[in-house]
């Protein structure tokens, strides 16, 4: 009988020490839930997803993309780690490739690419009829907004600590086993415990460049294309700067204003990386640095001028006006066109450039 009794008072005491650990080990995962709060006050525009790119010390990168952009959720297991945000995803950027994503130093943002008829006969490049000799020009990149977080760790005891909360919070909620967890990408339950909250705030490291080019005789204009040599290629995105990379942009899309009978300017504005090496300040730059060619089609629709102005030095820059990395300003001219004889149905200035190559008469130096 006293053994019976032992027994039985035994497995009654560790029944009851059993109910009694069950909340803080049921629910037992080794893992803290972090909210992530993006600021995309300084964006162009909120943008319809993001994605996050997170990184572990000693482990391979993740990425996670949700259309809740303002704040989300993470689950993370303990360890240091080191994360940054992005608009949208790497396959929703436009003009833009991705390199080297997996890593948290080495990401890149490159500009696309494409071939140029014109600038290729305007660089002397002598083509095949297939086109695979053209060098490629730069496309203008969409906006991408990046944000960068501070490095953080979260130790086993975090993770201990964090359970345990977590594990009660569940108990009083009447969650059950097997509930399950919510993906990354749903609404964040704001009555649920969180280890840590991270806030940050979304920066465009895509910049402008605005050019102003002056003309007399302006009135002989029918339109203008031109060239950028020597742009940013590339943006390092969580060195917040420019890589050494170099690019060609087009110019192809002017708006005329006449400030007199035969004065005005055409004006552009493009988006770009901006300089290359992080140059962020002109001063004591080479005009070399970058190229500025313009090539203006007359009134007759057949002669085209060129002129080519070094300008490595002479751009106006504001550093991180809201909405854009930089806002860069060109001025160049007065440009002064020769009398030529309009077209008999010449019409007024054309603002998209067309194939003028087929309509080469002759061209003149000015």
């Amino acid at each position: 009988m006293r053994i019976t009794k032992y027994i039985l008072s035994l497995a009654v005491l560790i029944a009851a020490f059993g109910c009694e650990r069950r909340p803080l080990e049921y629910f037992y995962k080794p893992e803290a839930r972090i909210i992530l709060n993006v600021d995309w006050s300084d964006f162009p525009e909120k943008p319809t997803g993001m994605t996050i790119f997170l990184f572990k010390e000693g482990d391979a990168a993740r990425s996670i993309t949700t259309s809740v952009v303002d704040q989300t959720e993470l689950n993370i297991s303990a360890g240091r780690y080191k994360l940054f945000v992005m608009n949208q995803s790497v396959t929703e950027i436009g003009g833009v490739n991705f390199k080297d994503m997996g890593s948290y130093e080495n990401a890149e943002a490159v500009i696309a690419k494409v071939a140029s008829k014109w600038y290729a006969i305007m660089k002397g490049v002598i083509a095949s009829s297939e086109g695979e000799d053209l060098p490629g020009v730069g496309i203008q990149p969409d906006d991408l907004g990046i944000a960068i977080a501070q490095e953080f760790t979260i130790s086993e005891e975090d993770i201990k600590n964090f359970q345990y909360q977590y594990a009660k919070w569940r108990e009083g909620k009447g969650k059950k086993d097997g509930d399950g967890e919510a993906p990354d990408d749903a609404p964040v339950d704001k009555d649920a415990p969180a280890m840590k909250t991270i806030n940050v705030v979304a920066h465009n490291v895509v910049s402008r460049l605005h050019i102003k080019i002056n003309f007399q005789n302006i009135q002989n204009l029918a339109s203008v294309r031109a060239s950028m040599e020597n742009l940013a290629e590339s943006f390092l995105l969580t060195q917040d700067k420019t890589s050494s990379a170099e690019v060609a942009q087009l110019i192809e899309q002017w708006s005329l204003v006449k400030t007199g009978e035969k004065v005005g300017y055409v004006e552009a504005t493009i988006s770009t990386f901006a300089l290359p090496n992080g140059v962020t300040s002109v001063s004591n730059r080479s005009p070399q640095a970058n190229v500025f060619t313009v090539q203006a089609l007359h009134a007759d629709h057949k002669t085209i001028t060129s002129e080519v102005f070094n300008v490595g030095d002479k751009f106006k820059i504001t550093v991180r006006p809201q909405y854009y990395r930089l806002f860069m300003d060109l001025e160049v001219g007065p440009i002064v066109l020769p009398d030529i004889t309009p077209a008999e149905n010449g019409g007024g200035f054309i603002t998209t450039v067309v194939d003028w190559d087929e309509l080469i008469d002759i061209t003149i130096p000015i």
